[in-house]
């Protein structure tokens, strides 16, 4: 590091500068930091109460499930205890219809059934009467044996026909002499609850439990029937935790090094507990979301406080280096302006050089050190001085403001052995401390004034060759297309004839040979139908024997006996010359115009004009067609640079019109030749 430099990084400003940027830095990152962190506590504190809520809301849900299980239980406990009731053997079908009636509408349980003094089901309404299974053992009907507990609620048992997860509510039925008559008694499966958490829409990974009073594990979601009627772990630390004013009992839990939060909230009226639970990486799924805008705009910030900070030092370190960039800039505008591939030459309101390059040097044959202080007129040729004098003087004499801008001219220049060359010239003029000056930058045009001789030559040959061509092909298929009509189309038209007299003679009993001949004469029509068709296209001879006007009727009476589209035609009665250019051309523009119509316009009509507009034939062909939009791409395709080659051979204008929807229209003219 060079001492200037040194001595600018320990400079009292520049070190206060970097201190103030490093201290608000800190400030902005501890400020983010809290922020974070509080926005963190607050997601955990949002996950709880929607679980605590959730576990409310469930139990809520649950009593209420339950309460129609109940109602339904004591309906049928009422009926079978009233003096009709207990009239009724309990296997009897009017137990069933009651039953069923009483099931009906609530899928809040599998089945409704009654067991009698023996213990002995009798009827259900999923089993139907007398099933044969015998319940003594299960305490939803022993516990109801000796005395009435009102409403009981079992444990869990599998169900003996179908093994699923199931408690029951029973209730006691009694004889009319108040003695033990059975249970009456309705099946809750535990799937039924594992179903209904499945429809709820879960957010942030949930964790649902239904524990009944023994502390074991009912249903849950997600589902593990492994662990149904398991004790659930954490129940035990339940009785050391305070409950919140809604009765709801929050636990912490840690799981793998993961903190659990679980909220539990007992069933109103029944014997059961909802644990609602949430991890804590679901309780913030949606911290990062918001935190990356934060530290992101953190970051934004501190980014602007760098930037800020380097452009103050930056300001400071180039005011100390201002001197030595200064004298660098000139030495490279220098030799940049040496470096440069057109000569430029400066001039002063003396109109002396001032300022010579090394290609100036090697256009001219001058030094620069000869050109220097002298009238730059003196390398010009003496047409072009008039010019030169001309521009200087108007920008001289303008008032243009500072920085004037540019102006052009094509210059005659003189070498110093006195050899002449075109240039393109370049003027600006510039103020510089209320000197006015004038720059003069220069090309020589000698080699690309011989490439566009050159060209335009090419270019001539090129058209000359390029008519010489069409009117060759054109001869050449008339030629051919008149030979296929004389020669050919006879001599097809001989054989059939022939073929005709053949087909006279054949014996009356030979019907295979007649067929034969009946066949080859329809071969040979088509034959001479498609040679008429290729001779017309190679050359319509209509248009050499009967003229435009006639040609132009065939081809479009043609053109709509093959594509049934209506064509509208308007003809004047003049035409070109018959066999002249201008009708082949016109003919083929015609003829082009239609193919195309036939193959991308989709159009149902089609109107041709054609007629003399003064000095001009015009045909204006247009349709109803899909049309297209006008591009390079469009316009660049053979069809359409055939026509546009046609007409300029013959001097004519050629114009295409066409828009999406709205059909197409050319409009050719070309000069009557007179």
């Amino acid at each position: 590091m060079s001492g200037l430099l040194r001595k600018f990084w320990i400079e009292p400003p520049v070190r206060a500068v970097m201190l103030l940027t490093a201290l608000m830095l800190a400030v902005l990152a501890g400020g983010t930091a809290f922020l974070l962190y509080d926005m963190r506590q607050r997601e955990i504190e949002y996950a709880r109460s929607e679980i605590s809520t959730l576990s409310r809301i469930l139990a809520e849900q649950t009593a209420r499930t339950l309460d129609g299980v109940t109602m339904a239980l004591r309906g049928a406990q009422d009926r079978l205890s009233d003096s009709i009731g207990q009239q009724l053997e309990l296997d009897s079908f009017p137990v069933q219809a009651l039953l069923k009636a009483r099931a009906e509408g609530l899928p809040q349980y599998s089945s409704m059934f009654v067991v009698n003094a023996s213990g002995v089901v009798m009827n259900s309404t999923l089993l139907g009467t007398r099933p044969g299974f015998n319940e003594a053992d299960r305490d939803y009907f022993a516990s109801l044996v000796r005395k009435d507990e009102g409403l009981f609620v079992s444990q869990m048992y599998r169900r003996r026909f179908d093994g699923e997860w199931t408690f029951y509510l029973s209730a006691r039925l009694v004889d009319g002499s108040g003695n033990f008559r059975g249970v009456v008694a309705a099946a809750v499966v535990a799937n039924y609850f594992e179903s209904f958490y499945r429809r709820l829409d879960l957010r942030f990974g949930k964790q649902i439990q239904l524990i009944n009073a023994r502390g074991n594990l009912v249903a849950s979601f997600p589902s593990d029937m492994d662990k149904v009627d398991q004790p659930v772990q954490e129940l035990p630390r339940l009785s050391e935790k305070a409950a919140d004013p809604n009765g709801t009992v929050h636990v912490t839990e840690t799981l793998a090094g993961e903190n659990r939060f679980v909220a539990y909230h007992p069933v109103p009226r029944y014997p059961f507990l909802i644990g609602v639970a949430v991890d804590q990486d679901s309780a913030l799924v949606s911290w990062p979301m918001t935190a990356r805008p934060i530290v992101a705009g953190a970051g934004i910030v501190a980014a602007l406080l760098l930037a800020a900070s380097c452009g103050v030092v930056w300001s400071m370190r180039r005011r100390a280096l201002m001197a030595s960039a200064l004298q660098d800039s000139e030495e490279r505008l220098r030799e940049m302006v040496e470096s440069v591939m057109d000569a430029i030459v400066t001039i002063d309101e003396d109109l002396s050089v001032v300022l010579f390059n090394r290609a100036a040097e090697h256009m001219f044959g001058v030094r620069a050190e000869d050109a220097l202080g002298k009238p730059f007129d003196r390398l010009l040729g003496s047409e072009s001085r008039g010019a030169y004098h001309a521009i200087v003087g108007r920008r001289r004499n303008s008032g243009e403001p500072r920085h004037a801008r540019r102006g052009r001219a094509e210059l005659v220049a003189r070498h110093a052995d006195g050899r002449e060359f075109p240039a393109d010239a370049t003027f600006s003029s510039t103020e510089t401390q209320g000197r006015r000056f004038l720059t003069v930058v220069l090309r020589d045009l000698t080699e690309r004034k011989r490439i566009e001789t050159h060209l335009r030559e090419t270019n001539r040959q090129l058209q000359e060759l390029s008519t010489a061509l069409q009117r060759v092909r054109e001869d050449e298929r008339a030629g051919i297309a008149r030979e296929m009509h004389d020669e050919l189309g006879q001599r097809l038209t001989a054989i059939k004839l022939e073929l005709s007299w053949l087909g006279g003679r054949l014996p009356g009993e030979r019907a295979d040979l007649q067929d034969k001949v009946g066949v080859i004469k329809e071969q040979l029509n088509q034959t001479i139908a498609s040679v008429r068709r290729i001779t017309y296209e190679l050359r319509p001879l209509i248009l050499d024997d009967l003229g435009l006007r006639a040609a132009i009727s065939w081809l479009t009476d043609d053109f709509s006996k093959r594509t049934d589209i209506e064509l509208v035609l308007d003809l004047d009665d003049d035409e070109p010359e018959r066999g002249s250019a201008e009708a082949t051309t016109l003919f083929r523009v015609l003829q082009e115009s239609l193919t195309n119509v036939t193959k991308y316009a989709q159009a149902s009509t089609v109107w041709v004009a054609f007629r003399r507009d003064g000095d001009d034939w015009r045909l204006t062909v247009r349709d109803d067609g899909v049309g297209f939009v006008l591009d390079a791409a469009n316009q660049a395709g053979f069809g359409l640079l055939g026509m546009r080659e046609r007409i300029r051979l013959v001097q004519g204008t050629f114009a295409i019109h066409s828009t999406p929807g709205d059909g197409t229209t050319i409009d050719v003219t070309v000069p009557t030749g007179q």
